[in-house]
């Protein structure tokens, strides 16, 4: 019988979900479920607000920043990001600094921590090289699988033997296969009841009721605040219409823009709300949980 590896993450409660983390966002991202990356974190002063995020009791999970750091690589050599990613980690220029602020961060703040998710560059057998490495030092990430690259076989290998796993490969792919992506881990997800699914880069949705992720994550929040175009509202997580032409922000002017902030941060965090009480709120009508909750928490006992 295969041993699963706890992953690690003193805050991480596995009867909390469904947890939809807000990323990106700076000052403006005040949890209570806040999605961090290494990269976003390299200085004291950003340092520092990872500690105040962590005294206020928000749960937060530190991304490695590989992806921003294959993108900036890509960027500057003319190479395609599955290309990119595809190249060993001595190749990427900046990931020894990279790892290196990860191994601090991990080290440092690993028991306040939600979780900490894996250095995934290169191949499957760089990163099981990079996971092996960190676990020689007494960290424990939580690792990624790429449906569309890494095969299932991957997929059975990382769920047998570890209670929490990330799924990638979501933000960039079209609507029909972020919904063919997430039916299939429903239906898998079955076979390791222990198992606990990130979906990284996927906004919480009207999909997250039937085909529901444990959680996810996404920085869609801020785009309001990056392109300056009206809010999108929801209702039961699915999109519904765009607020009027006057919540959005005067350029230039700084008071209009926090407002904006404001409004896009208070909607994200509602719309992580919207989505915990539906999917219990469906469990209280239907008389028992979702399946894959069941199982788990079967488990657990």
């Amino acid at each position: 019988m295969t041993t699963v590896l706890p992953t690690a993450g003193g805050t991480f409660d596995p009867h909390e979900g469904p947890i939809y983390f807000t990323a990106g966002g700076g000052e403006y991202n005040a949890g209570p479920y806040v999605l961090t990356a290494v990269n976003e974190l390299m200085g004291d002063a950003e340092e520092q607000r990872l500690r105040g995020l962590l005294d206020a009791g928000n749960r937060v999970l530190l991304d490695s920043g590989i992806f921003w750091l294959t993108n900036r690589h890509r960027r500057a050599h003319g190479v395609s990001m599955d290309e990119a990613l595809a190249l060993p980690p001595e190749s990427i220029d900046g990931f020894e600094e990279l790892r290196d602020r990860y191994v601090y961060l991990a080290r440092t703040y690993g028991d306040w921590l939600w979780g900490y998710i894996e250095l995934d560059q290169g191949g499957l057998v760089h990163k099981r090289a990079q996971r092996a490495s960190l676990q020689d030092m007494g960290l424990s990430p939580i690792p990624v699988y790429h449906p569309l690259v890494d095969g299932w076989d991957y997929f059975d290998e990382l769920a047998s033997q570890h209670d929490r796993i990330c799924v990638g490969n979501v933000v960039q792919a079209s609507a029909p296969v972020r919904l063919r992506i997430l039916h299939t881990l429903w239906e898998r997800r079955r076979s390791y009841p222990h198992l606990w699914i990130h979906a990284l880069g996927l906004t919480a949705n009207e999909w997250c009721l039937p085909l529901a992720p444990d959680s996810c994550d996404s920085s869609s929040w801020l785009a309001p605040l990056r392109w300056n175009h009206q809010r999108i509202e929801t209702a039961l997580l699915r999109r519904v219409g765009n607020l009027p032409a006057g919540f959005r922000y005067a350029p230039g002017d700084t008071a209009s823009y926090e407002a904006a902030a404001r409004i896009c941060a208070d909607a994200a965090t509602a719309l992580g709300r919207c989505w915990h009480h539906a999917a219990h709120r469906i469990e209280e009508l239907t008389g028992s949980p979702t399946p894959a909750r069941l199982d788990r928490e079967e488990t657990l006992r």
